[in-house]
């Protein structure tokens, strides 16, 4: 009886187990197209430069990264991801040149299929909305009209004479007044000339568009009071390295642990803190040594990398750090 409960309670744990998944939401910084293959499994059937991966069903799976662009070189990385989980990882390249996954952030699963597509990070400059500006352009019309009255003293009638110009465009008009009274042989003729000029303004709106680029600031991780040189971009933050922590404590065999850290440390940005942090998980000196300097080029603030001799235990392991250093 307890043998076939406990075989049952295994069979329900194994199921378990194998339903827990995880997904991978991966996007390019550059916004290169890229073809995203884990453990073999193609993610996206068209190049694209954002591609979420779901129903990993391994904590360490095999990433391939396969550009659109055949002159680049494929990235191919291990990974460490936890179960249920949605991690969100970054294709960037170091400071070597190298292209590298590096992770961004976790989250629940389903949060990528919520939220809208991520837009690659503007490196230098970024176009604001073309702001339109309407101006009021004046035009003039100018409408000059000149009446020439032609007065004769005969009973015969006027001959009124009128001549118009509209903005250059003249033309001319007589006319005959005739009361019907008769003709006179003899007369006299008054002519009166009046000119009249009027000015109208109109207002038309022009738009003017201005499309000049507005210089931002790349976003950049600074550390308070540090200002050394730096061997990584931005750090993980204190909740991540937490999940960091307690997934390295939950493995009991020193090599399995130090695999693990490698492959956290191979998409991930550290600072001194967290390396000490590490290297306080290993039992044996040579243990916490290797991952010493495995993590030296991947620590933001390296000046301060000197801290990490706290961590030792003997004073020749802190030689030999500071030789591997000195090389590099």
């Amino acid at each position: 009886m307890t043998r076939s409960f406990s075989l049952g309670l295994s069979l329900i744990l194994a199921t378990f187990s194998f339903a827990q998944t995880s997904d991978i939401v991966l996007f390019s910084d550059d916004g290169v197209k890229f073809t995203f293959i884990v453990d073999g499994d193609v993610k996206n059937a068209e190049p694209a430069s954002r591609v979420v991966a779901t129903g990993i069903r391994t904590e360490t799976p095999v990433m391939m990264v396969k550009f659109e662009d055949a002159a680049i070189t494929p990235v191919r990385q291990n990974g460490y991801f936890d179960l249920g989980k949605e991690h969100t990882l970054m294709l960037t390249t170091n400071k070597k040149g190298v292209r590298v996954l590096r992770l961004t952030g976790v989250a629940e699963l389903g949060t990528a299929s919520k939220a809208e597509p991520a837009k690659p990070i503007p490196t230098t400059f970024a176009d604001d909305a073309a702001v339109v500006v309407t101006e009021e352009v004046p035009v003039t019309h100018v409408i000059t009209t000149t009446t020439v009255i032609e007065e004769e003293d005969g009973l015969d009638g006027d001959n009124v004479n009128i001549n118009m110009g509209v903005n250059g465009v003249g033309f001319n008009m007589n006319v005959k007044v005739d009361d019907g009274m008769g003709t006179m042989n003899s007369s006299s003729t008054t002519t009166h000339t009046t000119t009249t000029t009027t000015t109208r303004t109109t207002g038309t709106s022009a738009p003017i568009i201005d499309t000049k680029p507005v210089l931002k600031e790349p976003e950049v991780y600074h550390m308070p009071g540090y200002s050394g040189r730096t061997g990584c971009a931005w750090p993980m933050t204190d909740g991540e390295f937490s999940d960091v922590k307690t997934s390295l404590e939950a493995k009991k065999f020193e090599d399995t642990k130090m695999t693990m850290a490698k492959q956290i440390g191979s998409g991930r940005c550290f600072t001194v803190a967290q390396v000490k942090g590490v290297m306080g998980l290993f039992s044996f000196e040579d243990s916490k040594l290797d991952f010493a300097k495995y993590a030296y080029e991947r620590t933001y603030d390296i000046d301060n990398y000197y801290k990490v001799n706290d961590a030792f235990t003997f004073e020749s392991s802190v030689d030999e750090l500071n030789e591997y250093i000195q090389a590099r």
